[in-house]
């Protein structure tokens, strides 16, 4: 890197010279605030500002001359870019950089600051020249824009988690659950690792729509897909609705198809027990639902639909034997699928 050296006198080029007094007036002429540093020893003393300097940040000439160079930049709170200035000196080399700086009355400002070393002809560090700039609107203007980026990205989000959810129970919706459980597909294929579809359907629901009315109707769906929420909340857990009261869920079955069967039939139960009236109903007083599973490690050359076939296969074959039960599907390794009830 070149570096910059003292000359005294005059500055000489083959067509012309200019003064050392030009040279200052220009200094002082110069809209950026400019701040001159000698160092002496271990000293870096301010020896120059010019009148931009003292409108930018309210000191006088007077206030900041014999000080040290950090003078103007003490009481700034603690930012990267100050580390940046100090190791910029600490190894004698120029750095720009931008932060938050005080004028003397307080008010904040952001400034752009360039520095410089200027050494003698014997490769001694002399002087530092120090520039800076008012780039408040700059500043502002560019937080203003990555704030509505932001804004804008967050809406999106929102967006997209909108179009992923059902407007009524707030589970995520059929196309979204079509989505994840190819993926969740793919990885438990690969992991051949056991997984589990289970559609829920409310018995009946028909005839509760049709007597008790749609609202009361809404209200029955929303507490049902409360309890199937409740019930499969673990983080690796997808639950939806797949569409009008049928739901669908899809599980990892870390501690066994006899747990997972038990949780179920604790659903099961569960809607029960919220003792939502239901007499037109064949086979309870109140609300319940009918259940299927189709559960395995995903066959190699075979797709997410397999599983939700069968599901949905199991989930009819539990309404046609009675309603209010569940009914299982398995693939077992090197076993056709086998359709049984859960108890």
């Amino acid at each position: 890197m070149a570096k910059n050296t003292v000359q005294k006198g005059t500055v000489s080029k083959s067509t012309g010279s200019i003064s050392s007094d030009l040279l200052a007036e220009a200094l002082k002429a110069t809209v950026d605030g400019i701040v001159i540093s000698e160092i002496t020893g271990d000293d870096c003393q301010i020896i120059f500002v010019n009148p931009a300097f003292e409108l930018l940040t309210g000191y006088t000439a007077n206030e900041v001359i014999g000080n040290d160079y950090w003078f103007y930049i003490e009481g700034t709170e603690e930012q990267p870019e100050l580390e940046v200035l100090r190791e910029a000196v600490i190894n004698q080399e120029s750095c720009r950089v931008t932060f938050r700086n005080h004028k003397k009355s307080g008010e904040p400002f952001w400034t752009e600051l360039s520095i410089s070393p200027v050494f003698s002809a014997h490769d001694q560090l002399t002087h530092y020249i120090a520039v800076q700039k008012d780039v408040t609107e700059r500043v502002e203007k560019e937080q203003s824009i990555q704030e509505r980026h932001e804004s804008l990205l967050s809406l999106k989000d929102e967006l997209q988690e909108l179009a992923s959810r059902d407007s009524l129970t707030g589970l995520h919706n059929r196309r979204y659950f079509g989505q994840e459980l190819d993926r969740l597909w793919a990885v438990h294929q690969r992991l051949e690792a056991t997984m589990a579809v289970i559609f829920i359907d409310i018995d009946s629901f028909k005839l509760y729509n049709d007597h008790y009315g749609h609202l009361e109707g809404d209200k029955a769906l929303k507490a049902v897909a409360e309890k199937i929420s409740e019930s499969f909340s673990r983080k690796a857990d997808l639950v939806a609705r797949f569409g009008g009261e049928e739901f669908v869920v899809v599980a990892t079955l870390e501690n066994g198809v006899d747990c997972l069967l038990q949780h179920l039939e604790q659903l099961r139960q569960s809607i029960i027990d919220l003792k939502i009236e239901n007499q037109y109903s064949a086979v309870s007083p109140y609300l319940t639902i009918s259940t299927g599973v189709c559960y395995g490690i995903p066959p190699y050359d075979s797709s997410s639909s397999l599983f939700t076939r069968d599901a949905d296969i199991a989930m009819y074959q539990a309404k046609k034997t009675g309603r209010n039960r569940i009914e299982v599907v398995s693939y077992e390794p090197d076993e056709k699928a086998a359709l049984k009830p859960a108890s």
